[in-house]
């Protein structure tokens, strides 16, 4: 039926009507009740009633002294200005109020909407937020009809005003659902504790999307097909309309990442900040399409301050996590007392990790490269990989800087330890840590590059062999020939007293490692296997030779039988089983 009336408006538009015919129609729906819609009567009521509201305002005004009817022509236009204004303000928020689920004047509370959230989080998504289309095409055209016949009468400005009631009560109602008020309340960021911060933060983050991605596009493109072409004293009704309907709504997102932006938040909690910046510049883009025009100037202009206080927020909390590392204070006792992966070294590299996610949104935002010399500290250029000033962004640079500077750090860790194997024990799983950070994550090790990568795993397996080295020895000393045998004669024989002390000395050096060594920890299952393997064959044939070369003789076997505490089973038990638990 709609269809049917809206054709016949169309027709209708370029029909004839006598002056008398006009009078006689508007004056008929003056004395109606208000809650009649002429929308609602059927084609020939609108058709007549369309047909004379262009009659009167498209007539030239009466000469002086002309007859009644003409007068009363005159007289009518403001009548039908007045129910045309009514009739748009009733058709509009009848869709609005059918879009809205109900009458928009009986929404109160967000307790009826918790299919969108619940009373205790924010448990939406900007994918799964479904908006309702646009009202229908006959609607659409019926409400663009009568804008274009109240802009010929000098009413455009009410057509406009009531537009924007209507709309702004109806979008209020919809973020009320979303909670968007609570944005506002107690705006300064500081006064917050972080958790509550922290939600806030994520809540902006789905809500502005669904705002200006959604909200705000469903907005813009209303106007855009009810007052196309309508200029007024302000330029293009749309734009007015569409600026007007949202901008209160629009500034208060960018208060409150305003607010977020100047609360100077530690760098521990930059992976909310990011997320907050990378919403920002995914919304960046509809916002200036949006806003292309006079009336919504000022809110692009608002949009690009925020976000570059936004941009100076993340820049600062990332020079933050960086002068941290540089500038950490040395420990006298280590924390560590079984050399695994400091804590320190997981949380610097958990932050070096989100940066390199963070890539493609936080290059742009480091202009220079670091100092390589800070407080009392150099790090030479070549520390740093032979690719650091030629093929290496800003970015990189920094991180590559961060991780050597980490790596010194561990290495003062290290010599603070009074056991000389567990600080290189300790070295080598955190660089092994460093080092599966780094080949875990491709955008990381893309942006480290493999000269760096490579000093790494060189001084990682300088780490091992010294550990290896420093443990091994205590026992490889005790097999040495050196020392064990007397020359007589051009004929060597064993040293009684000498096999007996080295005997001796490999007990204390089971017994000394089995106390200090066993609860000391590689985390890493793969690294553990490949150190005890490797240690198990450079104890245990030199062990196992040891035995028999002086078993062999009947004087000497009786001293190892009287000596020997420990089997060579016990040995490899301890190489295998024992060193560091599981």
């Amino acid at each position: 039926m709609l269809k049917s009336i809206v054709a016949t408006l169309q027709t209708v538009m370029g029909s004839s009507l006598s002056q008398e015919s006009a009078v006689d129609t508007i004056t008929q729906w003056r004395s109606r009740p208000h809650h009649v819609l002429i929308f609602d009567s059927g084609r020939r009521e609108i058709s007549q009633y369309m047909d004379a509201v262009d009659k009167l305002t498209q007539s030239p005004p009466p000469p002086p002294n002309s007859n009644k009817n003409n007068n009363n022509s005159n007289e009518l236009i403001p009548i039908a200005m007045a129910r045309l204004k009514r009739e748009f303000i009733a058709v509009l928020s009848r869709q609005a109020d059918y879009q809205a689920g109900g009458p928009i004047s009986t929404i109160t509370t967000t307790a009826e909407f918790s299919s969108v959230t619940d009373s205790t989080a924010y448990a939406f998504r900007y994918e799964d937020y479904v908006i309702f289309d646009l009202p229908s095409t006959d609607v659409i055209t019926y409400l663009k009809n009568i804008a274009q016949r109240m802009n010929s009468g000098g009413k455009l400005a009410d057509c406009i005003r009531a537009y924007k009631s209507v709309r702004r009560t109806f979008l209020q109602a919809q973020l009320s659902r979303l909670r968007f008020e609570e944005l506002s309340v107690n705006l300064n960021a500081k006064r917050y504790l972080w958790e509550e911060l922290k939600i806030k933060m994520e809540f902006w983050v789905q809500l502005s999307k669904i705002c200006v991605k959604k909200l705000f596009d469903r907005e813009k493109k209303l106007c855009d097909q009810i007052f196309q072409g309508i200029i007024g004293i302000n330029g293009p009704a749309k734009d007015e309309c569409f600026v007007g309907t949202v901008q209160d709504f629009a500034a208060g997102l960018f208060s409150f990442a305003e607010s977020m932006s100047l609360s100077n938040q530690p760098y521990e909690r930059m992976e909310t900040v990011f997320t907050v910046y990378d919403s920002f510049l995914s919304i960046l883009p509809n916002v200036k399409a949006l806003f292309d025009s006079v009336p919504g100037r000022e809110i692009v202009n608002r949009c690009k301050e925020t976000l570059s206080n936004v941009e100076i927020e993340v820049t600062r909390m990332l020079h933050d996590f960086e002068d941290a590392v540089l500038h950490e204070k040395p420990v006298s006792n280590p924390s560590n007392e079984k050399g695994s992966v400091h804590q320190r070294t997981e949380y610097v590299m958990d932050k070096i990790t989100l940066i390199a996610k963070n890539k493609n949104l936080l290059s742009s935002l480091i202009k220079s490269t670091p100092s390589l010399t800070f407080g009392n500290s150099v790090i030479p250029q070549d520390a740093l990989g032979e690719d650091y000033t030629s093929n290496r962004s800003f970015l990189d640079r920094h991180l590559i800087l961060i991780i050597a500077v980490l790596e010194q750090n561990l290495h003062n860790k290290a010599d603070s330890y009074a056991n000389p194997a567990l600080g290189h024990l300790f070295m080598m799983n955190n660089l092994r840590y460093i080092l599966a950070k780094i080949g875990e994550f491709s955008e990381l090790k893309e942006m480290i590059g493999d000269p760096f990568t490579k000093l790494l795993n060189e001084d990682f397996e300088l780490a091992k062999a010294s550990y290896q080295e420093s443990t091994c020895d205590k026992f490889l000393n005790c097999f040495k020939e050196e020392g064990l045998y007397m020359t007589c004669c051009f004929m060597s024989r064993p040293l009684r007293n000498a096999v007996r002390e080295r005997v001796k000395a490999f007990n204390g050096a089971f017994e000394e490692i089995t106390v200090a060594q066993c609860d000391w920890v590689i985390p890493d299952s793969r690294l553990r296997e490949e150190v005890r393997v490797s240690m198990k064959a450079k104890l245990v044939p030199a062990y196992k030779k040891f035995l028999e070369d002086f078993g062999s003789d009947a004087k000497m076997k009786l001293i190892l039988d009287k000596n020997v505490k420990y089997s060579i089973e016990d040995l490899e038990a301890l190489v295998l089983e024992k060193l560091f638990g599981e």
